[in-house]
Formats: C-alpha cells, sequence, structure tokens
C-alpha cells in the first residue's frame, strides 16, 4: 500500500505521520530511546503511522524535514533546515538526544545498499549475477562485504569465477553514473523482489523497536494496538524474540549463547529473570559452573531495572546473531512450553 502517491500529500500528513518519518529516518536504535521518552498514547499513534505507511518517497520526507525548518524560522531561528529542526528540538529533548537525533538524520542520506545487498541469501543474488555481463558482476562483487562474495562466488561457476577475479584485481575506478545505473538495477531488480520495500522494513523495525522497550510499556502498548490493527500487531509479535524465549533453547544452544555474554551481563540478566527461566539457564550449566553463578548473583545486591533490560537485551542480540551464522537453532515462536 502506497499512501503517499503524489508530491502533494504531503501538504496534508497528520502530526503522527510526520513523526513517523522522523522515527524511520533516525533508525532502530535512537528511535527506540527516543519511543520510551513518550507516553502510551503517543507510542501507538506513532507506531500505528508507522505500521499503515508503506513507501513513502524521498520528496515527502523532504517537504517534511523543510516544514521543520520553517515553522521554527517563524520563531525567529536561524534560516537553514539543519539549525531551524535543532531550534524545535531543542524546545522538548535534553540537547544529547537532539545532537543524537540530527547526526543520524544529517548521515542517514538514501541508505547503504551494498550493505543490503551483501545481506540478501546467497542464491538469490548468485540468480541474479548470473545475468549480468561479468564486468558488471565484478564491479558489485568489489563493494559487497568480503563474506558475501566468498559464499556467492562458488555457485556462478568456476570458470567464470577465473574471470571475475581478474576483472576485481584490474578494475579501474568507475563513473558515478555507471556505479548509480548498478545501484538503481539492484534497488529494483534484486532488493525489491526480496521484499526491500518501506512496508516490510518498517515491520522489521518495529520488531527491533518493541525487543528493546521495557516489558509493562510493550505490553501495554500491545493491549491498545491489538484493538486497531489487530492483524499487523499479531504478524510483529511472531517476529519477536525476548528474553523469556531462552527458556525454551536446548542446553547445548543456551550454552553457546552464555559463552559469548560480556563482563557481569549474564548474572545481572538472571536477577530479573522469571524464576522458570532462570532455572533452565542454572540446569543448563556444569554443577561448578551453576553454584559461581549463584554465588555471583547474590553478591550484586540490588541493581536497576533498566541495567537488567539492558543486559538481558545483549543476550537476545546474541541469540539472534548465533543463529543467523547457523550456529545454534531458534526455538519455534508457537512452542508453548517454557523448558524442556
Amino acid at each position: 500500500m502506497n499512501q503517499f502517491a503524489s508530491f502533494r500529500r504531503a501538504k496534508r500528513l497528520t502530526g503522527s505521520e510526520k513523526s513517523a518519518i522522523l522515527f524511520l529516518c533516525l533508525g532502530e536504535e535512537r528511535g527506540s530511546a527516543l519511543m520510551q521518552q513518550l507516553d502510551t498514547k503517543e507510542i501507538s499513534q506513532i507506531t500505528r503511522a508507522i505500521s499503515a505507511m508503506g513507501e513513502v518517497q524521498a520528496e515527502i520526507v523532504e517537504e517534511v524535514m523543510r516544514e521543520f525548518g520553517q515553522k521554527v524560522s517563524s520563531y525567529g531561528g536561524i534560516t537553514g533546515s539543519v539549525e531551524a529542526a535543532r531550534g524545535l528540538l531543542n524546545g522538548f529533548l535534553p540537547e544529547d538526544r537532539v545532537a543524537e537525533i540530527l547526526d543520524e538524520i544529517q548521515g542517514s542520506g538514501t541508505g547503504d545498499i551494498w550493505k543490503d545487498v551483501s545481506q540478501l541469501d546467497e542464491k538469490m543474488l548468485a540468480d541474479h549475477l548470473r545475468k549480468e555481463h561479468n564486468q558488471t558482476v565484478a564491479v558489485i562483487l568489489s563493494k559487497i562485504t568480503p563474506d558475501a562474495v566468498a559464499k556467492v562466488l562458488p555457485l556462478l561457476g568456476n570458470d567464470r569465477s577465473v574471470d571475475l577475479v581478474e576483472r576485481m584485481v584490474t578494475m579501474e575506478e568507475l563513473p558515478s553514473q555507471a556505479i548509480q545505473a548498478i545501484e538503481d538495477s539492484l534497488r529494483r531488480d534484486v532488493l525489491a523482489k526480496a521484499g526491500h520495500n518501506a512496508e516490510a522494513e518498517a515491520e522489521k523495525k518495529l520488531v527491533k523497536v518493541f525487543n528493546k522497550l521495557d516489558t509493562k510499556l510493550f505490553e501495554g502498548l500491545s493491549r491498545d494496538l491489538e484493538e486497531k490493527i489487530p492483524e499487523k500487531i499479531r504478524a510483529i509479535k511472531q517476529k519477536m524474540f525476548v528474553f523469556d524465549d531462552l527458556g525454551k533453547l536446548k542446553a547445548n544452544a543456551l550454552a553457546r549463547v552464555m559463552r559469548e555474554v560480556t563482563g557481569n551481563n549474564l548474572p545481572l540478566a538472571l536477577r530479573g529473570a522469571e524464576k522458570e527461566v532462570r532455572e533452565h539457564f542454572l540446569g543448563s550449566m556444569p554443577a561448578r559452573s551453576r553454584d559461581m553463578l549463584i554465588d555471583e548473583m547474590k553478591a550484586m545486591g540490588p541493581v536497576k531495572a533498566r541495567e537488567v533490560k539492558a543486559a538481558q537485551s545483549e543476550m537476545v542480540e546474541i541469540a539472534l546473531q548465533l543463529a543467523e551464522a547457523g550456529e545454534v537453532e531458534l526455538p519455534d515462536s508457537d512452542e508453548d512450553d517454557m523448558i524442556d
């Protein structure tokens, strides 16, 4: 769905829709931090706007940001969109948060297409590259990550790989117009087909934001949103993987996750865990390691809720990264039992 079909649509955006565009520009890390400063009603309105937004043309984003500049200028602010936006945001946000927002907006550009291409399934990318001239393929391979090249190159065959590597080694700098043409082709013919559209990206971003929200805040927000956009929220919740889901991991997979945890984040995370989840963690460890961890938790004293949440979030991120690398298998989303 694309409800931003023309440039004129920007004139009729609601406040929630304009805020949604700003949050999408921020990215999940800063967007999540900023969202936690809002009340439940505001979060609900902005989340609903993001979920229903669809594709937003670059001209619309520019028009929204230009409006920020015009409004601040009317209050006597400095001419220029960045400074105008700074003046507007300083009216209701701390200075350090304003700096983060503006840094993100100024550095967002059109997105890192080569990062997106590098993260594609290697079979899908190889299917596209087989149709391209070797010089074009060599340019693409020189731009994506080494890990992605190592996965896709063997799929192109030995004879063609030899020619591609030779071209990469001897490649001279190409005109910017040629690079732009290749990027446009990848966006149109590869990324779009792979589901890299605005709606899919918005859903992915909301999954990450919701994973980082305080549990009580998310539960209240979820109840409100399920009344307004039940299908979209259920789809998002099915993709979420939270700390309690670690209690469904098999012992060997859980041990793999625990080995990657830094500092004292393991005892900190378990201090705030549900009893069943904590017992599953402890039951997955050798007796000596388990006793040492219990002693460490007892010695910690009172802990802050936000520190527990941060430690648990790190463990979730570790599990997701290991699953993406194929080193652990995450439980199915419809599994009801907490432990094996």
